[in-house]
């Protein structure tokens, strides 16, 4: 008997050493009878993987389990959608967009901005979502990212100094901190869930933190039908940080959403150690404009710098134009280098770095309306030669693994908003190893030390210098002393390169 057998099945059925019941012929064939269904590619593999192990029960078990977690008939139309997709290149002539500058701290506008962003805060209107769901393999930890110590003289994870910046901006608010929704995925979700509980949420109502899991898609051959990393697996990928849409209608964001009134909602990534979580004065522009969907942007270090740009492409179809993000390996060097001739700036210059603003309207049918299609990376999948039962492992690409970026869905609205950010302020990424130069732990911690050092500085204090020759960046300002510079006393010193945890810290009076 197959997976596929619906013959009954009285107390149980001897297989081997272990006994199939009529519960899992039941469960085999709703397996079998699914994937049956999908002609267009025929699934063979997958049939005759059931066929194959059938013999044993536990094996079938498990294969049947791995099959059965995977939604198929979404699975098939997301790869079908995704490589004609590929297929029709988008074409058509790019156009730069048109961020505002940046606005002076404390300015008229800037005031107004963050006052609109505070009183979303105060009123409960604010939601921040975190995409945690990528591990710190690059930086040499196999623990969630957010979980990793930049080496800040407080010790500090990611997590930890998001969670308390976002305490904080409650408190400028004058209000609760807003609900932070954290997307993890299957390979971080429990280690996630767990620090936070250990760190107390970092000093946040429990009830306002809600975890969500990224969905995986199955990986596939060229030819549509899905890959078979063993005789009991799937192989299967994450589905990108563009995953999130899905994520949030299946594990019921939108719907707490909802039923808590939010209103805007803003989203960043774990690995941007200087990030302004909730960021008032970039939430109330876009609330001021009205936008449904907004982006903090930054020029660009140098013209090849590899950051994706904003960029908008008219739509063939509709005469409309959309907004996309270009990767920089899809810029040609002439479009890199490019200057407006009247600035002499270059065109393409609005850098994406991952700072979204949604109207909750528009972010809703994102989330239960628009089937993305994915982007495709053909790379080399491990699968199982169903005549020996063996994985191999291939030498070349053999498979397509399908990915959706976050950024995919500024096409479909009506509006956007860019406001322009400043890389000092708003730009540590955390993304190499230790000493790779750029990009790494040691750059994250210098850029915040020079920030730091210059809030002090604002404020008309001072901070020792480093001795000749330490190169271990130690000024931090805690988040529950200031946010963005606020709340640092006038002539404030700091005398020893420390840790600032409390304003109590400094010494008051420049010497």
């Amino acid at each position: 008997m197959g997976c596929g057998s619906s013959a009954p099945v009285a107390e149980g059925v001897a297989r081997g050493p272990l006994t199939l019941t009529r519960e899992d012929a039941r469960a085999f064939e709703r397996v079998r009878a699914r994937y049956a269904k999908i002609t267009n590619p025929p699934q063979t593999t997958a049939m005759g993987a059931m066929g194959a192990v059938a013999p044993d029960v536990s094996a079938l078990r498990a294969l049947c389990a791995s099959l059965g977690e995977v939604d198929i008939e979404r699975a098939v139309k997301v790869f079908a959608t995704s490589m004609k997709e590929a297929g029709n290149a988008a074409s058509g002539e790019l156009e730069p967009v048109k961020a505002e500058k940046k606005t002076a701290r404390g300015s008229e506008d800037d005031r107004r901005w963050r006052e609109l962003g505070a009183a979303a805060i105060r009123e409960n209107k604010l939601a921040v979502v975190l995409l945690a769901g990528g591990q710190g393999t690059r930086l040499g930890s196999d623990k969630p990212k957010g979980m990793y110590n930049i080496g800040l003289p407080s010790n500090k994870s990611l997590f930890e100094l998001q969670g308390e910046r976002l305490r904080k901006l409650g408190a400028l608010a004058r209000g609760a901190a807003p609900v932070w929704y954290v997307m993890t995925s299957p390979f971080t979700h429990d280690m996630t869930v767990e620090y936070f509980k250990s760190k107390s949420f970092f000093g946040l109502d429990e009830k306002d933190v809600f975890f969500f899991k990224q969905g995986t898609l199955p990986c596939f051959t060229e030819a549509g039908e899905i890959i078979l990393s063993s005789l009991k697996d799937v192989a299967q990928a994450p589905d990108g940080n563009g995953g999130i849409y899905a994520a949030m209608a299946r594990e019921g964001v939108i719907k707490d959403m909802k039923r808590r009134g939010i209103e805007h909602v803003y989203v960043y990534c774990v690995d941007n150690a200087l990030v302004q979580v909730g960021d008032p004065a970039f939430v109330g522009r876009c609330i001021e404009s009205g936008c449904e969907a907004g982006a903090k942007v930054i020029p660009k270090a140098y013209p090849t710098e590899p950051v994706g740009v904003f960029a908008t492409r008219k739509n063939p179809l509709t005469g409309k134009k959309e907004v996309h993000v270009v990767e920089y390996s899809e810029i040609p060097e002439e479009m890199a280098t490019e200057k407006d001739k009247r600035t002499g700036e270059l065109r393409f210059n609005a850098a994406n770095i991952a700072l979204h603003y949604f109207s909750f309207n528009f972010l809703s049918k994102c989330c239960l309306e628009i089937e993305l299609p994915h982007h495709i990376a053909r790379k080399k999948i491990p699968y199982v030669d169903l005549t020996t039962g063996l994985t191999v492992k291939p030498t070349e690409p053999n498979g397509i693994k399908l990915e959706a970026f976050i950024f995919d869905v500024y096409r479909f609205a009506e509006s956007v908003c860019f406001v322009q950010g400043d890389r000092a302020e708003d730009f540590a990424p955390v993304k190499n190893a230790e000493g790779a130069g750029k990009d790494s732990p040691d750059t994250a911690r210098d850029l915040i030390t020079k920030l730091h050092a210059r809030w002090i500085a604002d404020a008309g204090g001072c901070v020792a210098k480093a001795k000749k020759g330490d190169k271990t960046p130690r000024c931090e300002v805690a988040p529950s002393v200031s946010y963005a510079g606020e709340g640092i006393p006038r002539g404030a010193k700091l005398a020893h390169l420390a840790h600032v945890a409390e304003l109590a810290d400094f010494e008051l009076g420049v010497q």
